[in-house]
């Protein structure tokens, strides 16, 4: 009952075959049964379907396998522009400032997207989460013709699956839940997750190239001079798109 949960693991190869209109549609419909802020879905789905436009994303977020084979994208996005319509339309006082916009718009997004996740495991297909957008946030809103307000947060690429990766390590549960308080783990504990996690990847050929264990692949995928210079850009687009203050 529960193994579209247990069992569920980012599938990055898809086949062909196109998924239907019907069962696309039973996806967005669980999506909108997560839970939601208020009633008033701080989100809105941008299905990509245009060849053209497909093709513009891949040049602006560079070529990789997920994007080229999956048949089904959709940008999850946060939204504060259609509640603030509605709420206006109502004649409701009310403010939505940037990091409420924010806060609401994550939650609502991110809670959307795992529903119709486990919705696409449930109905045999597979799916990935990517964020190669957020390197070039800028344009891709202005492809996605976003108004302020409007947050593309998650690529979700759906589809049937071409491959049957194994299921990835996690950390411990005894590492991650905490009872009536936070509690540090301890450097054994983290020592002890790390190993066991590093061996299990290592024996699934989860690295490629020359990057040899998982303190490698951290190492470069937050690098502190690639990551100083991402989180200025990032924070220039997120204000010119509503959901960080100038001023603090």
């Amino acid at each position: 009952m529960l193994s579209p949960l247990l069992e569920r693991r980012s599938v990055r190869r898809f086949k062909s075959k196109p998924v239907s209109r019907k069962l696309l549609n039973v996806m967005i419909r669980a999506g909108q049964r997560a839970p939601t802020s208020c009633g008033a879905q701080f989100y809105s789905l941008i299905e990509i379907s245009d060849v053209r436009k497909r093709k513009a994303i891949i040049k602006i977020t560079g070529r990789n396998r997920a994007l080229e084979s999956a048949p089904v994208w959709i940008f999850v996005c946060c939204d504060a522009v259609r509640p603030a319509m509605m709420f206006q339309m109502l004649k409701i006082d009310c403010h939505l400032g940037e990091i409420t916009r924010l806060i609401h718009g994550l939650i609502d997004a991110s809670l959307a997207a795992q529903n119709m996740v486990i919705a696409a495991e449930s109905l045999g297909l597979s799916s990935v989460f990517t964020i190669y957008h957020w390197k070039a946030l800028g344009e891709i809103s202005r492809l996605l013709r976003l108004p302020a307000g409007v947050l593309p947060v998650l690529l979700l690429c759906i589809g049937y699956p071409d491959e049957k990766p194994p299921l990835r390590p996690r950390l411990s549960t005894g590492t991650i839940h905490h009872e009536n308080r936070y509690r540090l783990p301890t450097r054994q504990m983290l020592l002890r997750d790390y190993i066991k996690s590093n061996r299990s990847l290592v024996r699934m050929s989860y690295f490629g190239g020359d990057v040899r264990d998982l303190a490698q692949h951290w190492h470069r995928k937050f690098r502190t001079e690639e990551m100083v210079s991402r989180e200025k850009k990032l924070r220039m687009e997120l204000r010119r798109l509503g959901f960080l203050p100038n001023k603090l």
